[in-house]
């Protein structure tokens, strides 16, 4: 009897313990036009990976209970570049364009577990520089050598809490006041925020400011204001979100400018008071060739967690927290279920060794008496 619940006891411990998991971290390969990911696990995994606010989609997931005839997934887990709400980057410091998304390996077929894990995929194509070189025959002209040491500028977007100085918002209510904030960290180049898109996280976006940098509604957000450098521009708001929807992010595109010799004139600050086009065009200063052509590049602001204003709670961090690479999803019922368990565990464990020894004891006590009633 006692083998009997010790086998059962340590046969219950090595089923928590045999879990499947992970081994090791994903294989990450950016194709020409896909990003592929491959990853091993100790058991066999029956499971789903999936893209993050797209499980719903059939393109976006992939399900490893449904094998072919060599025991491989269906599909496998190819993403083709823009396809699921892939984000897509212009990048400037590298140059270059970045596809970025989350997958989720998710070991249940339901719900997230403690064996769960996300990982943010990034892959980034660098522009490629090529010199073209052609011989003309043509009488000698005094060489001109025209270049620029000048490092492209590190960029950010983020949402403040109150104030231009506030901390970087992650959780809050509709209605609160906050600040957009989009900022070059150098002097010698000016920005112009333009194009930036409100989303749900789902596919669903709606622009805010357009093309000109010029607001769309002003119940949302207004025109940016920029400081005198040129290099930082901040709108102060209030916090909406989409009907029905939790979490809200913003893309904007950014052109940058070289502010020496009045090459930023025209470009920034936008000049919203007009409406008509053509009367724009007017106004833009034109500019001399050689003046260093304005780059341009896409920025994403951190995603917000937003409840009703309404609504008498406060945000659950835990339950609104967004996945972060290599984490480790784990319920709050789940982790209560473990330490019960474990708890119950150790109780057990020691109360099965206090009656082994009583046992032992008792044995080695009545061997003794035995022996000296022989005598």
């Amino acid at each position: 009897m006692r083998l009997l619940i010790l086998f059962l006891l340590f046969g219950g411990i090595a089923a928590i313990q045999d879990d499947n998991e992970l081994l090791g971290q994903p294989e990450i390969q950016c194709n020409t036009d896909t990003i592929d990911m491959q990853f091993r696990t100790r058991k066999q995994f029956n499971g789903k990976v999936y893209v993050k606010g797209s499980y719903n989609r059939p393109e976006c997931r992939v399900d490893y209970s449904s094998k072919d005839e060599f025991g491989r997934p269906v599909g496998g887990i190819k993403l083709n570049h823009g396809a699921c709400n892939m984000d897509r980057q212009r990048m400037i410091a590298p140059e270059g364009m970045m596809f970025s998304t989350i997958l989720i390996v998710s070991f249940h077929p339901l719900f997230l577990t403690r064996m769960d894990k996300a990982f943010h995929i990034k892959c980034m194509y660098k522009e490629a520089t090529r010199t073209v070189t052609a011989a003309i025959d043509v009488s000698n002209l005094p060489t001109e050598s025209v270049q620029s040491d000048l490092p492209m500028p590190s960029c950010s977007y983020t949402i403040r809490r109150d104030q231009l100085d506030g901390p970087i918002l992650k959780y809050a209510k509709v209605g609160d006041q906050v600040v957009h904030r989009w900022q070059c960290d150098s002097e010698e180049y000016g920005l112009l925020v333009h194009s930036c898109y409100v989303e749900d996280g789902q596919g669903d976006k709606q622009m805010i400011i357009d093309e000109r940098g010029c607001h769309t509604d002003h119940l949302l957000i207004g025109d940016p204001t920029y400081v005198e450098a040129l290099n930082m521009a901040y709108r102060e708001s209030f916090v909406f979100k989409f009907a029905d929807r939790i979490a809200v992010r913003f893309q904007c595109e950014i052109r940058l400018c070289l502010k020496e010799d009045g090459g930023c004139d025209g470009v920034t600050p936008p000049m919203c008071l007009f409406q008509d086009e053509n009367s724009i065009q007017k106004q833009i200063v034109k500019r001399n060739a050689k003046t260093f052509s304005p780059k341009e590049a896409d920025m994403f602001s951190q995603t917000v967690y937003v409840i009703d204003k309404d609504s008498e709670d406060e945000p659950n961090k835990e339950e609104l927290r967004e996945l972060a690479p290599n984490s480790i999803c784990l319920a709050p019922e789940v982790f209560t279920s473990i330490v019960t368990f474990a708890t119950l565990t150790i109780v057990f464990l020691t109360t099965v060794l206090m009656i082994i020894c009583y046992q032992q004891f008792c044995k080695t006590e009545i061997k003794n008496l035995s022996g000296d009633y022989q005598y």
